[in-house]
């Protein structure tokens, strides 16, 4: 038995999860206990669209683009999230999956800082400081409430929206970074990021096992850009501290033991060969 964290990107959600809702319950009858964390992006964007509001988005100074919250855009964020949260749990439980959909602000879940500014580059390219927005950093995430979920054979699916440790309210955090904490508090044997892509791509090949250290490396290529660059640093960030991170394809068949079988890019934890 193992316990799998797998984050379901956007770009799987747009192309289709078929593949993966029909994996987990097989994963489930065979002793596994799989925990899944989904983005959607794209979707927030599109209803912000249709509500006559204009998406924003910031880069940092290493190059990681993250979209910026102020109070509408959060409300957008959160109907959104949860929206493909539901969508998600009802189609796991159409397939016999008891799939229960959380937020981060259920339970305690993940508990956030709230930035209270940030540092950018602006359209000229220089660094300048901007208020932070309802924007979080995880800071912890609440083990024993998912573990009980787990030990009473639910299996999870958690939108990425953390609460504030000082109001309770939410905020927007990054789905990656909500894998890597829950990661860090729970040990699993592995934590897969599911993308659109078959992994880390370099001269248009996929780069298949690296060392926590090469990883960290990688995410300075420039060939690793936009989404990408965050997954990088999360596998590297997460291998470091032992924990097996894969990169790999969610649309294909079986896309979970399929990563899990040598599909994507393997950041080997520090410490095994």
């Amino acid at each position: 038995m193992m316990l799998i964290i797998v984050k379901v990107g956007g770009s799987v959600i747009r192309k289709g999860v078929d593949n993966l809702v029909k994996e987990v319950p097989g994963l489930i009858n065979n002793g596994h206990r799989v925990i899944l964390i989904h983005g959607g992006g794209y979707f927030i964007n599109e209803l912000m669209e249709r509500m006559g509001l204009k998406p924003k988005f910031v880069t940092s100074p290493s190059g990681v683009t993250s979209r910026y919250t102020d109070q509408e855009t959060l409300r957008a964020y959160v109907m959104g999230m949860m929206y493909l949260n539901k969508d998600l749990v009802s189609r796991l439980q159409g397939v016999g999956v008891n799939a229960i959909g959380l937020s981060g602000v259920d339970g305690g879940l993940l508990r956030a800082r709230r930035r209270e500014s940030m540092v950018i580059i602006d359209e000229r390219g220089r660094e300048r400081v901007v208020d932070g927005g309802y924007t979080g950093k995880i800071e912890s995430a609440n083990k024993d409430f998912i573990m009980k979920l787990l030990n009473d054979g639910f299996t999870p699916v958690i939108a990425p929206i953390a609460m504030d440790n000082k109001t309770g309210g939410p905020l927007n955090v990054d789905g990656d970074q909500a894998l890597e904490i829950l990661s860090l508090f729970l040990m699993p044997k592995y934590a897969v990021i599911l993308t659109d892509v078959d992994g880390v791509l370099i001269n248009g090949k996929v780069i298949n096992r690296v060392s926590a250290a090469k990883a960290q490396e990688l995410f300075k290529n420039p060939e690793v850009r936009g989404g990408m660059k965050r997954k990088v640093y999360t596998a590297a960030q997460l291998a470091s501290k032992g924990v097996y991170a894969i990169i790999s394809n969610g649309v294909i068949d079986k896309p979970i033991m399929s990563a899990i079988n040598g599909v994507g890019t393997h950041v080997i934890p520090t410490g095994n060969s």
